[in-house]
């Protein structure tokens, strides 16, 4: 938690630098417009040129009024903060914009590749190492450099894009160490930075950026690939660039001044993750081999998102990531560079797991050294018919809902039936999955959902609301006044949790922006009422509840409040509550879960529920939890 908070600040002082810098390159590419549009539109610029030359500034000027100085610099600075604001609107909803941008494609949660099966498993294995959602996992099929990025704008709505080369050149740990590096950058708030980075960098390249992508097209009608005026696009696309320069060059310094630091601290949070800093740096070895930079105007805008260089600047001091050599020395202080060079890993690394079935038994039964693995997923209590289902999904319009069913006889009837008149759901599966289940403890189910993430973002607009609409109708069979016996209480509790962690997955991939919430009536009452929660979960006796309830509020300065009692709490109302927590920004959400924690641990002791509690309410805040699961 703290190196978490330490890293937030980090984070705070890099956004500190990047205004200044931004602010600093808008001042600059204003000036060349006053100075540009000025020399155009004061008088014809073959005789200004002449009378600056052969007379000097002062009568060019006395003899020519500065007239463009105002319109000019004011249509370049709307220019540049209206694309800046577009970019950042565009980017907030999540990293798969960026990723379909660079050409990638989703690797289904169902595939049946092995190398994309592989990935996933990785990718899996990863989140729990570091304690956080299952981010969507994308594939750059036409790209054979070995490089990998993660985007969006937090954790619930973050993808993990890998290239085609490093699935093929790399062995399985070190494509292990690459996904954990960008794991780093999720949990340590760095997709966010990065999101602001993009944003600045793009607007203030913007015209730059256009010169690019004209200058591409030109290039391809000239091979025959397009059509196109060949000839005047590439005059168009040269004078853009030149114009735009100053602009690329100050976007590639800010890159390189914020970016270049991180990616030793991904580095070091990536082998805390997997625990093996030899796999990471034997991927940067293959990676440093097949380095070749890339002509492409996404590309350019993103660079500072990869794992690896994407781009070789004429000028090192503007590269976005630190030297390779100096990367792999601070993992292996004792590695010495290769006198000959870096050299290309042949693709054979990967044609044994080609070869290799997607089951677990089949997996398990070889001992070649590409499926060695270093961290292993807690998932061995998944079968195979489990693990097929959660990978589903449209199966999962079965597996999730059956975790929200009680045991009650008579309710559990209902709410099968309500189930059962889905039409996404069958007998058969309904039947299996709830042979499954049943074999799970509470942890393990809880797991469930989180690795069921990516199978309920890949549904359609439609079947997400579907699946809401489902998750609800059975949650609202259940009669909404919690039993005063302790293992129903429990179990209405990790009922509403459920609901609330299966509805984030469903709308992860649309949340706004964190903003402060106006109304402070709200945000006491969900303070109120998630805190006498939490001592009422943690604690038998209503004297002991109360009294950690005091504790809470005497500790936190929150005067004249008294404890709710459980039988209030009801599931409609604690959505809507919790709806006022995920708006604050992270300084206040962090306040909300140590008071939370407090009150769990005021008597010296964490039950399973307040675990529980813990965990969930971390996982749902986008913070670090206080707990292990």
């Amino acid at each position: 938690m703290k190196n978490f908070f330490q890293q937030q600040a980090a984070n705070r002082r890099a956004s500190a630098m990047l205004v200044c810098l931004f602010c600093i390159a808008v001042g600059l590419i204003v000036l060349l417009a006053q100075w540009f549009f000025g020399l155009i539109f004061d008088a014809r610029i073959a005789s200004n040129l002449n009378l600056i030359l052969y007379q000097g500034w002062d009568v060019f000027r006395a003899q020519n009024p500065y007239q463009w100085h105002i319109p000019s610099a004011l249509v370049t600075a709307i220019l540049i903060f209206t694309t800046g604001i577009y970019k950042y609107r565009q980017l907030r909803t999540g990293g798969s914009k960026i990723a379909e941008q660079l050409g990638a494609t989703r690797i289904q949660p169902n595939t049946f590749h092995p190398l994309e099966k592989q990935l996933l498993n990785v990718v899996e294995e990863m989140a729990i190492a570091a304690r956080t959602t299952v981010p969507r996992v994308y594939l750059q099929l036409h790209h054979s450099q070995v490089n990998a990025f993660a985007a969006g704008h937090n954790s619930h709505n973050a993808v993990i894009t890998v290239t085609r080369g490093a699935l093929e050149k790399l062995t399985r740990d070190e494509l292990q160490a690459v996904v954990a590096h960008e794991f780093s950058h999720i949990v340590n708030g760095d997709i966010k930075l990065n999101n602001r980075l993009v944003a600045a960098t793009f607007a203030i390249s913007f015209i730059g950026l256009a010169g690019e992508w004209i200058l591409e097209r030109a290039a391809a009608a000239g091979r025959g690939n397009a059509k196109g005026s060949g000839g005047l696009e590439l005059v168009i696309a040269l004078m853009l660039i030149c114009y735009g320069y100053i602009g690329t060059l100050m976007a590639d310094f800010i890159k390189a001044a914020i970016c270049r630091r991180r990616e030793y601290l991904a580095d070091a949070s990536a082998c805390q993750f997997n625990r093996n800093p030899a796999a990471l740096a034997d991927a940067l070895k293959v990676a440093a081999g097949l380095r070749k930079p890339h002509r492409n105007a996404h590309f350019h805008q993103y660079s500072h998102l990869f794992f690896n260089q994407i781009r070789t600047p004429w000028v090192s001091s503007f590269s976005t990531h630190p030297p390779i050599v100096k990367r792999i020395a601070k993992l292996d202080p004792s590695w010495q560079p290769p006198s000959a060079g870096f050299r290309e890993r042949p693709s054979v690394a990967n044609y044994q797991a080609m070869q290799l079935s997607a089951t677990r038994e089949f997996l398990t039964e070889n001992s070649t050294p590409i499926i060695n693995q270093t961290i292993t997923a807690d998932t061995s209590h998944l079968s195979d018919k489990l693990s097929h289902l959660v990978h589903d999904p449209y199966a999962c319009f079965t597996l999730i809902p059956l975790l929200l069913i009680s045991d009650e006889f008579e309710l559990r009837n209902l709410q099968l039936n309500c189930l059962l008149s889905s039409h996404y759901v069958d007998a058969y599966t309904l039947d299996c999955a709830e042979s499954e289940l049943a074999k799970l403890s509470e942890n393990e189910r809880f797991q469930l959902i989180e690795l069921a993430s990516p199978s309920i973002t890949s549904l359609g607009e439609k079947q997400k609301h579907d699946f809401t609409e489902l998750c609800w109708q059975i949650v609202k069979q259940k009669n909404l006044a919690p039993k005063t016996n302790t293992r129903q209480r429990n179990q209405y509790l990790i009922t509403w949790l459920y609901l609330e962690i299966i509805l984030m997955q469903v709308t992860k991939a649309k949340r706004t922006l964190a903003v402060t919430t106006r109304n402070s009536k709200k945000l006491i009452l969900a303070w109120r009422y998630f805190v006498s929660l939490i001592a009422a979960i943690g604690h038998e006796s209503e004297h002991e509840q109360q009294q950690a309830f005091k504790a809470t509020c005497q500790q936190f300065n929150m005067k004249g409040l008294e404890v709710i009692e459980f039988k209030l709490f009801d599931i409609e109302h604690a959505h809507q509550f919790f709806a006022v927590l995920t708006r604050l920004p992270l300084k206040n959400r962090n306040a909300f879960l140590q008071a939370i924690e407090f009150t769990a641990k005021w008597d010296n002791q964490l039950t399973e529920a307040e675990q529980t509690m813990l965990y969930s309410f971390a996982l749902l805040l986008d913070l670090p939890s206080p707990v292990e699961r």
